[in-house]
């Protein structure tokens, strides 16, 4: 097999549901060391991590360069560990609007995961994602992003 099996741990912290980084398919080095989650275009603006109630987690400036870079980003990367915002922590994968559906997608800028067979993917989310997400959109309709294209859905709830 390529790859080891796609595994996340998820369990019930006092913030609610937690999940841990997907330790098989991205090691904390590799996010440490391409960092592309952490910054964003105003383009990109959507993607900031929000609050129970849709708003940004912190105010919003751009750098010389045009990028928005999240204050918790470290040369190590994130300081937050396992308190990270909801949407950092599902990331590649994105929760999104599609028509009158919800769906589970994931995002093009995360090569690593990209490079990733389809059908894992797809077997990951179906099998440890998809309940946990569905059931936290449910409770925080926020998180729910419009769809955007390029995004592979991998699944419909």
């Amino acid at each position: 097999m390529p790859h080891a099996a796609i595994f996340v741990e998820i369990y019930a912290g006092a913030g609610g549901m937690v999940l841990k980084m997907l330790e098989k398919i991205l090691t904390e080095n590799d996010c440490a060391d391409c960092k592309l989650c952490c910054g964003f275009f105003e383009s990109e603006i959507w993607e900031v991590p929000v609050d129970r109630g849709g708003e940004p987690l912190y105010d919003i400036s751009y750098n010389e360069k045009g990028l928005y870079i999240c204050p918790e980003l470290s040369n190590t990367g994130c300081k937050l560990g396992a308190d990270k915002p909801f949407d950092c922590k599902i990331w590649p994968f994105r929760v999104m609007k599609l028509g009158e559906f919800t769906a589970i997608a994931l995002s093009p800028l995360c090569k690593k995961v990209n490079n990733l067979p389809l059908s894992r993917l797809t077997q990951f989310v179906n099998e440890h994602l998809a309940d946990k997400v569905n059931a936290r959109i449910a409770k925080e309709p926020a998180h729910l992003k419009d769809y955007v294209f390029g995004y592979t859905i991998l699944k419909i709830l």
